[in-house]
């Protein structure tokens, strides 16, 4: 069964391939997901989403190595209008 994600890509030609490994709901990291699957952290990526004080929604796609900074998001995300 292929996901919406896997239909997007073929839609738009880009190739890829899907990996499968066993789950482990008590270490999600992407770390240890990356060792599982034989990629270094930096080519696994993290889908984080995020929320403020407001209803807006945010969806951000980090490498495995890496960190989302919740303030350097807020300044860009949630700027005032006007």
């Amino acid at each position: 069964m292929k996901t919406n994600a896997a239909r997007l890509l073929d839609k738009l030609g880009i190739p890829y391939r899907i990996l499968s490994y066993e789950v482990d709901p008590d270490d999600l990291a992407a770390e240890s997901t990356g060792q599982k699957v034989g990629l270094p952290p930096e080519q696994v990526f993290k889908t984080l989403v995020v929320r403020g004080d407001t209803t807006v929604i945010c969806f951000a796609v980090v490498p495995g190595n890496a960190q989302l900074d919740l303030e350097a998001l807020a300044r860009i995300w949630w700027k005032p209008q006007g």
